[in-house]
């Protein structure tokens, strides 16, 4: 599987779109009939628009299949809970809102905590590129959440009155994004992103080193992305 993308993904409708666009391409790899308008209808969102991909693991765990995500959320979880049991982990999740609030937090925590009832994995490892090679050398594609804005090494983003995404690198902020990792040679990963308009290739397709791919995974702990999501079939 090297040398080649081996996910194809088609563009996503609109700007919130992109993590149920990026489900789609991983569901339709593994063999699963569905259209887009399904996925993007049956997947949960943010209040303020966009998903988490623990969401998209959730869906995913609906429909039969065994999810993994390696999280890289210092906002959600601590490094001490690291060797917890799931019920361990939705016990400190529910213990830490004591302490933390507001909406957003309060939503992705049930969420975490429903994925975890629900049999998903959470694994916290190191993130280096023997994890791409793990999954992309066997033909396993990997979602995962990241900062749009570091991958691009695009200005930063704000959402006009039209809900529209506008570059500005002194109005906008950091935005995360989801992009499937679809191959993998030497250094470079190849990555397959809904978002076609992309500054990197203009393309649905193309190739990043994987340090940089590495350091735009981390960098998305600030639009609480940081973070992949591996998809099994039985």
């Amino acid at each position: 599987m090297k040398n080649r993308h081996f996910v194809s993904i088609l563009s996503q409708p609109d700007d919130s779109t992109c993590g149920p666009t990026s489900l789609h391409a991983v569901y339709r790899y593994l063999g699963e009939d569905l259209s887009l308008d399904e996925v993007v209808q049956s997947v949960n969102y943010l209040p303020e628009g966009g998903t988490l991909a623990v969401m998209l693991g959730m869906d995913a765990l609906k429909r039969g299949l065994k999810t993994r995500i390696y999280s890289y959320n210092l906002k959600m979880f601590d490094p001490s809970w690291e060797d917890f049991s799931s019920n361990e982990l939705i016990e400190r999740l529910e213990l830490q809102l004591r302490y933390k609030h507001g909406k957003k937090f309060l939503q992705a925590t049930r969420a975490y905590q429903q994925y975890l009832q629900m049999g998903g994995e959470i694994v916290f490892e190191d993130l280096n590129r023997s994890i791409f090679e793990r999954y992309l050398h066997q033909g396993i594609p990997v979602l995962t959440g990241l900062s749009a804005t570091y991958l691009y090494k695009s200005k930063r983003e704000y959402t006009d009155h039209k809900d529209r995404s506008v570059y500005h690198d002194l109005k906008g902020e950091p935005m995360g994004h989801f992009v499937v990792l679809s191959g993998m040679d030497k250094d470079r990963v190849f990555i397959a992103d809904p978002y076609k308009e992309n500054p990197i290739s203009g393309d649905n397709y193309y190739q990043v080193d994987a340090h940089r791919l590495i350091n735009s995974i981390l960098l998305g702990i600030v639009t609480y992305d940081a973070n992949m999501l591996v998809l099994f079939k039985d």
